[in-house]
């Protein structure tokens, strides 16, 4: 077995790697005795490797900002686009502001909103309650006065209105719009906002079906079991909830699932009562009737 010491191994290592390249670069002349081509050569082969080198720096850490030069310019070239388009739609612009006729601005009062008002309201049918001038509010071109308004009638009568207000010459529009059933008609109350400063914009012609049709038409006479229908109470335990359901007749039970006359309760909440008859759903609250 040798005992030659690990270190003298190592050396020996090191001295033959060194033997082997001094062995390789005896083949290669001095730097002095190169001749002119080979000193071009490896010239050359340093030039380009330190140029990628640099290339390739420059690339990666843009110190020029050439990126975001290059976003500048699609920027800017994107808004050139858009200027040109804009310039091309100007005379079509031109064109229609000059046929559309000159509006001097009308400078309305609450007395002229609750006497047209009125007039549109006498017109159509509706019964007035109450018609009195609320807040004013806006500013610039969205000032607008409010004039709060109470009335009774049908849904045709409302329609009517509606359509009055639409051909006012200033814009006036209902913000805020309640209807609620009562008996044969519906009560409304409205908040209509009036802007001077804004033209009102004629409606489109609404076809026949459109002009009858009257949502409020189903709920007066969708089947005579539901109508006028309370709820009255409900009862539950752990297994199952019963509603009391307040008709014309009487007070009765039902579950979910089962029917009281035509009309099929199918749900029972803590706070309503689904039924569905005649084709259509409705729920039914503690205070009021189906709707």
């Amino acid at each position: 077995m040798s005992t030659m010491p690990a270190h003298v191994g190592h050396e020996r290592t090191l001295v033959s790697a060194r033997s082997g390249a001094s062995i390789a670069l005896r083949g290669w002349p001095p730097l002095h005795a190169w001749s002119t081509r080979r000193r071009r050569a490896v010239a050359s082969t340093i030039a380009v490797l330190a140029f990628a080198g640099a290339s390739g720096a420059c690339i990666v850490g843009d110190p020029l900002d050439v990126h975001a030069a290059r976003a500048a310019l699609e920027a800017a070239q994107k808004r050139n686009s858009d200027a040109r388009q804009a310039l091309e739609r100007l005379p079509a612009l031109r064109e229609a502001a000059a046929r559309t006729p000159s509006r001097a601005l009308r400078a309305g009062n609450s007395a002229d909103d609750i006497h047209r008002i009125s007039q549109l309201a006498a017109q159509s049918g509706l019964v007035l309650r109450a018609l009195e001038p609320g807040a004013a509010g806006g500013a610039q071109a969205e000032a607008f006065r409010s004039i709060k308004l109470t009335a009774q009638g049908n849904f045709a009568q409302l329609r009517g209105l509606l359509e009055g207000l639409a051909r006012e010459p200033a814009l006036t529009v209902a913000s805020e719009l309640a209807i609620r059933r009562m008996g044969t008609g519906s009560s409304v109350s409205a908040t209509l906002h009036a802007y001077d400063a804004l033209p009102a914009v004629p409606l489109a012609v609404a076809s026949a079906s459109a002009e009858s049709r009257d949502p409020f038409t189903h709920a007066a006479s969708a089947g005579s079991a539901e109508a006028g229908w309370r709820l009255a109470g409900i009862l539950q335990d752990r297994q199952r909830i019963v509603a009391l359901v307040e008709t014309p007749t009487g007070v009765v039970t039902a579950q979910a699932g089962e029917s009281i006359g035509d009309a099929r309760v199918l749900e029972i909440g803590p706070a309503r009562v689904v039924v569905a008859a005649g084709g259509t759903t409705r729920a039914l609250g503690w205070t009021e009737t189906v709707k």
